[in-house]
């Protein structure tokens, strides 16, 4: 009887230290995935600072805009009726300058420049309202025209 006994316990012990182990390897498996997902949210973190960082400074030294939302619409439009769209598409947020470069382009070689430009010329005339703090104008009339104010003290155009 005692060799029957002693194989049983043998087998529980087995058994306990097989679901022991597994349940450790689990716990281990799921603290290395935890620890991964961690450290790549961490590293996406630095990746979004740095890029916020390096986007801060370009905003800095951009010089291409006015004092006001109205004179920076007032140089894009003359740079626009000039032919210069390269210095128009600069009056633009940095993230949306080639995209309306090449809009511009567009709009040349369609002939429809002054279609273009007649309702933000009465748009720099019509009034617009600022947001609560101040960093953001909006024209309604007759046609939206959207800026930001960029760290540098100047308005950029940021939709039209």
């Amino acid at each position: 009887m005692e060799p029957k006994k002693n194989s049983y316990w043998k087998f529980v012990g087995a058994f306990l230290a097989l679901i022991i182990l597994a349940l450790g390897g689990l716990l281990g498996w799921s603290y290395y995935k935890f620890k991964s997902g961690e450290k790549a949210v961490e590293n996406l973190a630095d990746a979004l600072k740095k890029w916020n960082d390096e986007l801060y400074q370009k905003q800095l030294a951009d010089t291409y805009g006015g004092k006001t939302p109205q004179e920076t619409l007032e140089m894009y439009i003359a740079a626009v009726e000039a032919g210069d769209y390269e210095l128009a598409s600069k009056y633009f947020v940095i993230e949306k300058r080639e995209g309306w470069r090449v809009e511009l382009d567009e709009i040349k070689n369609s002939g429809k420049v002054d279609v273009f430009i007649a309702p933000l010329k009465q748009a720099n005339f019509s009034s617009g309202e600022y947001t609560a703090d101040g960093k953001s104008f909006s024209i309604y009339n007759p046609v939206g025209v959207d800026f930001v104010l960029y760290p540098s003290g100047i308005w950029k155009i940021l939709d039209i």
